[in-house]
């Protein structure tokens, strides 16, 4: 089970980051379909949502949470790079 971790950490840094992009995508896309949703109901009531900033946001979310799932793995990977380096020294 602990044998080998190393490996074992850097693939957990490849499916976090998989998994955090996932995420943030299909969170993305909820946010602009819920957002044009909540506007197209409310036009007959004078109140506006706003569709345009709602797609904005979804597209921010998609774009930054992406690469922060990215840039968080390469934390994660170089710990896992850090264990397999040291093990070879020894």
């Amino acid at each position: 089970m602990f044998d080998n971790i190393g490996s074992k950490i850097k693939k957990l840094a490849k499916i976090l980051c998989w998994v955090g992009i996932i995420l943030s995508v299909i969170s993305g896309i909820g946010i602009m379909a819920g957002g044009s949703a909540v506007s197209s109901y409310s036009r007959g009531y004078g109140y506006s949502a706003g569709g345009a900033s709602s797609v904005v946001a979804g597209i921010l979310v998609i774009v930054l949470g992406s690469l922060g799932s990215w840039i968080g793995s390469f934390f994660t990977y170089g710990f896992g790079q850090l264990i397999e380096n040291t093990d070879r020294i020894q």
